[in-house]
Order: C-alpha cells, then structure tokens, then sequence
C-alpha cells in the first residue's frame, strides 16, 4: 500500500511537469513566430508609382523607389509611402462648386433630388439665396461675376515635406489655389476669361487670353507654393495641370443670351441691307452705262447725219481758191437750179427798181 501510495504523486509530478514543457514550448514556438513576423514587418514591395521614406527614430534615414524594400520593423524604422515624381494627384476645388453640385453630392443616392426653394435655377448656374453657398462666384476686373468649376493635378517634388505636411497638403492647396483664382480674375475681363460677348470687337484678344488663362493660374499657384517654401513651411508639391469649366450666373446667361441673339439679328439685317444696296448699286451703274451708251450712239448718229448733210458745203469751203463771196456764189450757182426745177413759176425783181421779169417754171416747160 505504501508503495503505491508512494508512486502517484511522483506520476502526478511527471505529468504537470510535461504539461508544463509542451506549453512553454509551444509559447516558445507562437513568440518565435511573432517575432518573426515583427522582425520582417517592414519589408514589403513598393509599387513603380509610389516611393518609400524609411525614418529611424523619427528621423529620415533613407528614400528608396519601387521595389524591394528592406528596413528594420517598428519602432526602430518606420515606412512613409509617399507618390511617385511622376504621379499626378488629383484635387477637386470643392468651394468652387455649384450648388446643385454640392446637393447632389450630399445625396447621391437620390438623382432626381431638386434643389431647396430659395435656390432657383434657370439656365447658368444655379444661384442661392444664402450668400456662403456662391462661393464659387468671383468678381472679373471688368465688374462682371463669373463662376468657376476646377480640378487641380500637383506631383510631389519634396517628399520630405509631403511627409511631414501630408495632412495639410490638400486644404493648403485649396486657400492657395481659390486666391490665385481671384487674382487673376480680376486682372481679367469677363471675354478672357469665358465666351460671353462674341459679338464684341477684339474677339481674337480675348481668344488669345482664354488660353493664357490656365496658364497664369498655373503660374501664380505655383509661385505660392514657391512663397510658402521660401518661409520656412514647404507643402512638397508643385501643380502641374489646371482643368477650368467657366460658366456665368443664371439670370446674367439669359441676359447675355438675349443680346447675343439681338447682335446676330441686327448682323443679318445690316448684312441683307448691304447686299440690297450693292444689288441696287449694280442695277443702277447698269443703267447709267446702257444710257450712256445710248446717248453716246445717238450723239455720234447726228454727228455723222449733220456730216452728211454739210459734206457737199465742207467740200467746197475745202476747194482751193473759194473763200468768202466767191465761195457763196458758187454755192449759190450750185443750189438755186436745182431749186428753180422744182418751181413751177419764178418771179425776178430788180431790187433797184427794175421791170419785173417773169420766166416759167420747170412746169411750164
């Protein structure tokens, strides 16, 4: 009895003992594999449109692009995965939104929502009674309002900066960009910056304007971000593309509208009156060249009837040795016996005093 009552407690012993080895070693095995996995927490495949900051203890200790990415895990290093040089990143300027825009964002899920009553919406863009949703509005150096939709593409030049700015980046670029758009606005008329006039002279100015109006906004937003770094506080980005839809408020569009289609109007009605002038001025030079001619052929026709008739006197007064009475006698010789045949009586008086003589006609022959 005493033998066996003697063996329990040491089998007992041996087996909270191997309990006890299987458990650390299976803790031993689940802490190797945690360690591990820690150990290899930081490498990891960087994609070709991103790049990797590496810091250690909170400074940066390295950059790396796409690839394979070696660093030591949490807390010693830690990985920043920031875009690539090339990578455009886009950012929609959401003050600048309509505000059936932002309506229509708030509720996606209804897209046949109609906006509030005090919006009213007509042709252009819908205007609201609540001056803080116009935001979008801005004032032209010609006094005009026009509206602005735009869309914002930056690269990162500065990783560093980025990194530190990461969370500041956006809403910076949002103030800068929305006062680069005023000043260049009102530097600007209404025609360089949208077509709203086209009937308005110097159309080819503001045309040209148009298409330097990203231009400058690209610039001045850029040259902000310049300012910015120059002070001490760099956002890490630079803008590379500005895409701008220019609209005009709603009542001004109808207005704009309307003067439009009076200029285009009054256009054709000036362009039918000059040609029903030209018409008219051709059909009366017509005219006065076909009278011209007519009165120049009549003219030549008297001429050469008043020629035939005086051919006979022209010839003899072109005779040689006939001038003055002798030129008369001979003519006189030459008609009168022609006139004397056609007479059928001729009655001579002698104008100084003589007996009158009578001598028969060609009749009385």
């Amino acid at each position: 009895m005493s033998a066996g009552g003697e063996g329990e407690p040491a089998e007992l012993d041996g087996a909270w003992a191997q309990s006890t080895r299987l458990s650390f070693r299976f803790l031993f095995a689940f802490v190797s594999i945690v360690a591990l996995f820690w150990l290899f927490s930081n490498v990891r495949q960087i994609p070709s449109d991103r790049r990797a900051l590496v810091t250690r203890f909170g400074e940066v200790a390295r950059m790396q692009g796409s690839g394979l990415l070696i660093a030591w895990p949490r807390p010693i290093e830690d990985v920043i995965i920031v875009p690539a040089a090339d990578r455009q990143l886009a950012l929609r300027i959401d003050t600048f939104d309509s505000v059936e825009t932002r309506y229509r964002r708030q509720h996606p899920a209804d897209a046949s929502a109609t906006l509030s009553e005090d919006t009213r919406e007509v042709a252009g863009v819908a205007i609201s009674s609540d001056a803080h949703e116009n935001a979008g509005f801005l004032l032209t150096g010609d006094s005009s309002i026009v509206h602005l939709e735009a869309n914002v593409f930056y690269q990162v030049a500065d990783p560093v900066a980025y990194a530190v700015s990461f969370a500041h980046v956006e809403p910076a670029l949002q103030r800068i960009f929305i006062a680069s758009a005023l000043t260049i606005c009102a530097g600007r008329d209404l025609d360089t910056v949208l077509v709203a006039r086209p009937e308005r002279e110097g159309a080819s100015d503001a045309l040209m304007g148009r298409e330097q109006l990203r231009g400058e906004l690209l610039a001045e937003t850029n040259r902000r971000l310049q300012a910015l770094t120059d002070a001490g506080a760099p956002l890490g980005v630079t803008v590379s593309r500005v895409d701008l839809t220019a609209a005009i408020p709603a009542g001004a569009k109808s207005a704009f509208d309307s003067v439009l289609i009076a200029s285009q109007s009054a256009d054709r009605e000036i362009a039918d009156a000059r040609a029903y002038a030209e018409r008219s001025s051709q059909n009366a030079n017509q005219v006065a060249d076909r009278l011209l001619r007519t009165a120049q052929a009549q003219a030549q026709e008297q001429v050469d009837l008043a020629r035939t008739r005086t051919s006979t006197i022209s010839a003899l007064a072109e005779a040689p040795g006939l001038k003055g009475d002798m030129l008369y006698q001979q003519i006189y010789n030459d008609r009168i016996s022609g006139i004397l045949d056609k007479a059928g009586r001729v009655d001579a008086i002698d104008r100084n005093g003589g007996l009158p003589i009578i001598l028969p006609g060609a009749q009385g022959k």
